[in-house]
């Protein structure tokens, strides 16, 4: 196998001469190294994708990347003294890592709770109760750059088809699971389905419902369907943290670093502070806080929850003439 020094000399020799491409890409291992150069300055840009990433759709991120470098840093660079920190180069980092968007599949039979996880994680009211959705119904949600697709249905055999196109191009699949032997033999079949429509994407299962009599705990959960398993109760708001630092891990995301989920984690914490202050009469502290998620809500394209905030916000307003 050719070490990454290897790698990275062909891709600099190929780049740099006389018919080289300006933009590139370059398989090792599992994962694809694209490049993008500025020959006028002789510099190589490179950036690491996953194999399921569509190198097509990212070229404008890298010509993007390559326009606001230069612009910045284009006659600092030039300067033999000038050293490149990661507090100058993290701000365009970020900007690029604002434009992906993952896909994560959310799969499972019916009335595992997948429509309430959804709901928890965009901080919506959940159910009490079940009730089933519309057999074939897609709903897309967008928490900051990442898309949540769930298509719930029964999960009969004769639409196991629809599942392998909804899966395709998947980043992660979430296989929901209400922790009953019965539903997690059943539920073998979707790791199936996965390996073959999305076999670069990230798998685990989400053991909901740990909270009933005769959920199964978790170390057997993964010994059984051979996945990383999660428990989970799916009803109570107070997992929705939880719920948030799941799809993290299974991203290689660290929660508390990433500019994709910094806005959210940010948002709970605001929605209980005014809450909290709510409950001890603080109103213009309430309002204050409230005012904060509507703006992060549409910050991040959760336009449900700004209308439901900015609602509240005007009625505190109200209530402190």
């Amino acid at each position: 196998a050719k070490s990454i020094i290897n790698v990275y000399s062909n891709i600099k020799k190929e780049a740099f001469s006389k018919f080289g491409k300006e933009i590139g890409t370059y398989e090792y291992f599992g994962v694809k190294i694209v490049f993008i150069i500025e020959g006028s300055q002789n510099l190589l840009f490179l950036f690491i994708l996953g194999l399921a990433d569509d190198f097509e759709s990212f070229k404008p991120q890298m010509k993007r990347f390559k326009k606001e470098f230069l612009n910045t840093f284009g006659e600092n660079i030039k300067d033999s003294n000038f050293i490149l920190t990661s507090e100058l180069l993290d701000p365009f980092i970020d900007s690029i890592q604002r434009s992906f968007k993952a896909k994560i599949a959310v799969v499972g039979l019916s009335g595992v709770g997948k429509t309430t996880i959804i709901q928890l994680i965009k901080a919506e009211d959940i159910p009490i109760y079940h009730v089933p959705t519309i057999t074939g119904k897609v709903a897309t949600i967008k928490l900051e750059n990442i898309f949540l697709f769930l298509w719930d249905f029964a999960g009969q055999d004769q639409f196991d088809y629809l599942y392998e196109n909804f899966m395709k191009g998947s980043d992660a699949v979430l296989l929901m699971t209400d922790s009953t032997l019965e539903n997690l033999e059943k539920s073998k079949k979707f790791l199936k389905i996965a390996t073959i429509a999305a076999p670069h994407a990230r798998l685990a299962v989400i053991a909901n419902k740990q909270d009933l009599p005769d959920a199964i705990k978790i170390e057997e959960i993964e010994n059984l369907m051979k996945q990383k398993a999660y428990p989970m109760v799916g009803n109570d708001p107070k997992n929705r943290d939880k719920m948030i630092r799941i799809l993290a891990d299974l991203l290689d995301m660290n929660p508390d670093l990433s500019p994709l989920l910094k806005p959210i984690l940010k948002r709970e914490f605001l929605i209980n502070k005014g809450q909290n202050a709510l409950e001890q009469g603080k109103l213009e502290e309430a309002r204050e806080a409230f005012e904060k998620v509507y703006n992060i809500c549409l910050e991040i394209g959760d336009e449900s929850l700004a209308i439901e905030y900015q609602n509240k916000t005007e009625k505190l307003k109200s209530m402190l003439k």
